[in-house]
């Protein structure tokens, strides 16, 4: 079983538990515009002010959960309409974790669904960094599945370029340097970059690119203590129902 099969499981307990499986409760699901999503933060080089990548947002009863995605759709049905989805395209895991984010949000079971916005990427970042480097000191390892811009120049100031590996599934980022550090090609390298990491910190969009199950997997390889953390609201009503561990300071 897939982790998100592993997620689907227990959110249709909990449904079925509250009584809103079989009730026609709508969910309108749409694609957010770049400012709608982030604001206008202090870089400009961020996935979804690149058009890469679009915030899809569930609403829910008034509670919103979001989830990135490469194929963007509108979706209006009911919950037990997206249980019925395909898990094979990143089209519906879209549908499927942003619905999971904005239910689990109404019902209090999960947190920061919702993107931050202007300096708050940056201060995520920064705050990130410090915490790693109090934990582990200016040794650690670092390994970044998925180019978040700001997170990853806080981690090169902090830990050094030498310290620091990213792979990305961006073809305009792969190969370039990024303040020292090359972007390797994600479908190539991401599980070398976990493999060869103490701290690895992947993207919450794993969940909807259908990747996060061999990098959980390279993650136990060999017997090793590695650390694998999450970033993103993508990620956050997979990560409450199975325990993973999530950093996301300042989501809403």
């Amino acid at each position: 079983m897939s982790i998100l099969e592993e997620a689907l499981f227990k959110f249709k307990e909990i449904v079925e538990n509250h009584g809103l499986l079989n009730k026609k409760i709508q969910i309108k699901m749409r694609p957010l515009k770049p400012e709608e999503a982030i604001g206008k933060p202090e870089r400009d080089d961020f996935p979804l002010l690149k058009g890469k990548e679009v915030l899809i947002e569930a609403d829910f009863l008034s509670a919103k959960g979001q989830a990135f995605t490469d194929e963007p759709s509108d979706f209006e049905g009911y919950i037990e309409d997206v249980l019925k989805l395909s898990l094979s395209t990143n089209r519906n895991r879209a549908v499927v974790v942003a619905t999971i984010n904005a239910v689990l949000r109404h019902l209090n079971m999960t947190w920061g669904t919702i993107h931050c916005k202007d300096e708050e990427p940056s201060q995520c970042a920064a705050e990130m960094a410090e915490r790693f480097y109090r934990r582990w000191g200016k040794n650690t390892t670092i390994g970044m599945v998925g180019l978040q811009p700001a997170l990853a120049a806080s981690m090169i100031t902090v830990f050094s370029a030498n310290n620091v590996k990213i792979a990305d599934l961006d073809e305009d980022n792969i190969g370039k340097d990024f303040n020292g550090v090359k972007i390797l090609d994600g479908r190539e390298f991401s599980k070398k970059v976990v493999a060869e990491s103490f701290v690895a910190l992947i993207t919450g969009s794993s969940v909807v690119n259908g990747t996060i199950d061999e990098l959980i997997g390279v993650s136990k390889m060999d017997n090793k203590n590695r650390i694998v953390i999450f970033y993103g609201t993508t990620i956050a009503g997979v990560a409450s129902l199975l325990n993973l561990n999530r950093l996301c300071f300042k989501s809403h």
